[in-house]
């Protein structure tokens, strides 16, 4: 059972788990702004720290920070109820956001979003985020 936080280099994809952003960060929830804002500083900051400790541990990968990106998202529920797809892509802006504040990427305007999946795994609802650059070369280029 994949750990949250848990980040699986291949090179050069790195996979990321984490728990699937709260409900109040969805852009139909009618939740007061404080809950807001701490929701999507929790996520935030886990996303980050996940990152910062893989690339600790494991090593960084060559040319990171990096600055175009391929994000597929695949997120893992408890039930096969309906989920509006574009609601899905909406929570992943706090992760994006945790990765760069982690030093994944340079900025987030440069991702190229697959379309999301949506599965079922009663025990274990997560988000995995499988994150691959669009080219080694550019991205270690675009450095110097």
């Amino acid at each position: 059972m994949p750990q949250f936080g848990a980040i699986c280099m291949v090179n050069p994809d790195i996979k990321i788990i984490t728990k699937i952003p709260s409900a109040a960060l969805s852009p139909n929830s009618r939740s007061h702004w404080r809950v807001k804002h701490r929701a999507s500083k929790s996520v935030k900051k886990a996303t980050a720290a996940g990152v910062q400790i893989a690339l600790l541990i494991d090593g960084k990968p060559e040319g990171i920070p990096w600055h175009k990106v391929e994000l597929q998202a695949t997120y893992y529920h408890k039930c096969k109820r309906r989920r509006d797809p574009d609601n899905l892509i909406a929570l992943l802006k706090y992760p994006i956001d945790g990765l760069v504040m982690g030093g994944l990427l340079v900025d987030d305007d440069q991702i190229t979003l697959k379309p999301v999946q949506r599965l079922i795994d009663k025990d274990n609802p997560r988000l995995e985020m499988t994150i691959s650059p669009l080219s080694v070369a550019a991205n270690v280029e675009q450095q110097q």
